[in-house]
């Protein structure tokens, strides 16, 4: 995956994904469990990863640094 940007909206029980490459041009979309989320941080390359602060975003932000990926966590608006 050449993605430089890597969107999450997490859910309770669902992950929507949205990745761009360097162009930021949308290159895929993807919905994961929490197990599969968890996968797919552990199996992408560093990427940059942002997410709305909320009450798990933390854990997942902390996750993903974990695996070389730089997180922001933009205030909800």
């Amino acid at each position: 995956m050449d993605a430089m940007t890597v969107a999450v909206d997490i859910a309770k029980s669902t992950f929507h994904v949205a990745v761009a490459d360097r162009h930021w041009h949308v290159v895929g979309h993807h919905r994961f469990t929490r197990t599969r989320f968890a996968r797919f941080l552990t199996t992408t390359p560093s990427t940059h990863i942002v997410m709305e602060a909320c009450g798990t975003a933390h854990y997942w932000g902390r996750l993903a640094q974990q695996h070389g990926h730089t997180v922001v966590l933009l205030p909800p608006t």
